[in-house]
Order: C-alpha cells, then sequence, then structure tokens
C-alpha cells in the first residue's frame, strides 16, 4: 500500500520455509523495510537502513529466512518493519565541574502489519525503543548501535502490539 507521505525501501522480503512454520509468531512470515518519504529523499536512510539489514540478516539467517529482493507480483510482505527516530536539543544535567551538556536520542524499530497504515509520525503496531543519553548527538557509531539494539530486541520480544522500552545506555561511546 504506497501513499503520498511514505515510501517503501523493498530493500528485501524475508521469508521462511514452510517446513519451519509455526516456531515462534514471525515464523513465515514475509517482511519487507519501510523508510519515511523524508528519510529516504533526505539521504537519512542511507545512515539507518544498513545496521537495521545487517541484524534482519544475521537475526534472520539462523531461522532459514531467505531474502527475496525487489516488489513484484504476489511480493506482499506480510509484515513492514520501520525505524523513527527522535533527538532533543539537550539539556543540562549535574552541577559545578560534573555539568555536562546530554541529548536524548531515540530509535525505536517497529513490526507493523502489511495491512496496517503506519501513520505519518512512524509509530508502528509493536516495536521497541531504545534510548540513549549523549554528550554527542551526532555519533553514527552510538546510532547504529541503537538501531541494532532495537532490531535485535523488537525481533526477539516481538507481540502482536505495543512498544515498550529498552536502554541503549551500551551504546554510549566509550
Amino acid at each position: 500500500m504506497e501513499t503520498a507521505t511514505r515510501s517503501r525501501i523493498c530493500a528485501f522480503a524475508l521469508l521462511l520455509p514452510a517446513a519451519m512454520a509455526g516456531a515462534g509468531p514471525l515464523d513465515g512470515k514475509s517482511y519487507i523495510i519501510e523508510l519515511s518519504s523524508s528519510q529516504s529523499s533526505s539521504g537519512y536512510g542511507d545512515y539507518l537502513l544498513p545496521p537495521l539489514a545487517s541484524v534482519l540478516a544475521s537475526v534472520l539467517a539462523g531461522s532459514g529466512m531467505v531474502a527475496k529482493y525487489g516488489p513484484g507480483p504476489g511480493a506482499g510482505a506480510d509484515v513492514v518493519v520501520n525505524i523513527v527516530t527522535h533527538s532533543d536539543v539537550g539539556q543540562w544535567l549535574l552541577q559545578g565541574e560534573d555539568r555536562q551538556w546530554i541529548c536524548t536520542f531515540d530509535v525505536t524499530v517497529g513490526i507493523s502489519p502489511e495491512s496496517c497504515m503506519i501513520p505519518f509520525g512512524g509509530t508502528p503496531v509493536f516495536g521497541v525503543r531504545a534510548r540513549l543519553l549523549t554528550p554527542n548527538s551526532d555519533r553514527e557509531d552510538e546510532l547504529v548501535c541503537l538501531i541494532k539494539q532495537a532490531a535485535r530486541t523488537a525481533l526477539a520480544a516481538y507481540r502482536p502490539e505495543g512498544i515498550f522500552q529498552t536502554d541503549g545506555s551500551d551504546c554510549l561511546r566509550k
């Protein structure tokens, strides 16, 4: 289902062989990754897509899933995986010499039924939000880590609905 405000990035759909169906709630399902049109047109998708695709490939490879590329007749996916990011402008924490400017960065990796119209804000039917407090909101390594953490957690803890939090402090630059 296409809209003017969203563009599907049919990077791949993942399918589980019928012989393994029934082992988990996502087994036997096909997947596509969806980025918003603004993520795609701004180039931000170039930062978001590789870590998400990497996690999907590594986590799902162990379950026997096979990548299927591109749209086509009958290629509709069962679920859509998306990424929603949010960051604030920061705030001062602590006092005196310990005072530090800290930004909050959130990454939500969502899994929604393909038939669901994900709203403009990108809120999925099910998702895991990884949150990090960081002194530098432009750290690509922290972003990659948060995406991977949220994606791994979402795949492992999938439920039909709900948005769950996970602590992203392990992603803080050491």
